[in-house]
């Protein structure tokens, strides 16, 4: 990504669990979509799993930018792992919502529609089963687990992530919004990330600034960097300093 790898001597370490935190959600979703499609070039495989907005909707986000998924898709190198639909269809057909369960509880009762439980077996199954060396995963938002499912049991979750990741020296990038947590809850998440980000856009003008306050196997100095929106995407700017 221009002007940030060389920020960052080479880019993240692989192996890494990213937690990106932002104020808004654009610039973050962007930034995610952007890097998968990077890496997707470099002949990573992606997993990109979606709970808040259908694949069709990404697609359609990622084409203004003219990053085209559809060959990778064809190819088995791209791949959406479609959480959001099903959700929706399953709330429109008026089935009972019963409380999530744990990541390691008991399996699903035949016809029963436990929709935070079915988050995590998607996960587990469409994910966490088929990790190879050097994947990519994108998780379009974490907060979204966090409002919905215990932190407990999504603390279980992204140890178990964090630990097939390292294993497979591939990344895992998961974004949240800020203002939908407390302290404590970001606090929680940021202990088990290995490279922490903040975005915070500063103007209307699509302009802020990428602190990164944790970063896996380098010197502990926070690095702040100038970032814009363009036509290009996110762009960190070559002047930025370290703190």
């Amino acid at each position: 990504m221009g002007g940030l790898d060389e920020k960052l001597g080479g880019g993240i370490p692989s192996g890494s669990s990213v937690l990106l935190i932002s104020n808004q959600e654009g610039p973050v979703r962007l930034f995610c979509q952007q890097i998968a499609f990077l890496l997707a070039n470099e002949g990573h495989r992606i997993l990109y799993f979606t709970i808040v907005r259908e694949p069709s909707y990404i697609r359609e986000e990622m084409m203004v930018y003219d990053w085209d998924t559809s060959e990778m898709e064809q190819g088995r190198q791209w791949t959406f792992i479609d959480a959001y639909s099903p959700r929706v269809q399953a709330l429109q057909q008026g089935g009972p919502i019963q409380q999530p369960m744990g990541l390691l509880g008991p399996g699903l009762n035949a016809g029963s529609r436990v929709l935070g439980s079915d988050l995590f077996v998607t996960l587990r199954r469409d994910i966490l089963s088929q990790l190879d060396e050097g994947d990519i995963v994108i998780i379009d938002s974490l907060s979204d687990l966090l409002v919905t499912h215990e932190t407990s049991s999504v603390r279980e979750l992204l140890e178990i992530l964090g630990n097939q990741i390292r294993l497979r020296n591939g990344l895992v990038f998961m974004p949240i919004l800020s203002e939908m947590h407390d302290a404590k809850t970001v606090a929680e998440i940021s202990h088990l990330s290995d490279v922490v980000v903040d975005f915070e856009l500063e103007s209307e003008h699509l302009e802020g600034k990428l602190r990164f306050y944790k970063m896996r196997r380098s010197q502990l100095r926070p690095l702040l960097l100038p970032f814009s929106i363009t036509d290009r995407g996110v762009m960190a700017e070559t002047f930025g300093r370290v703190i």
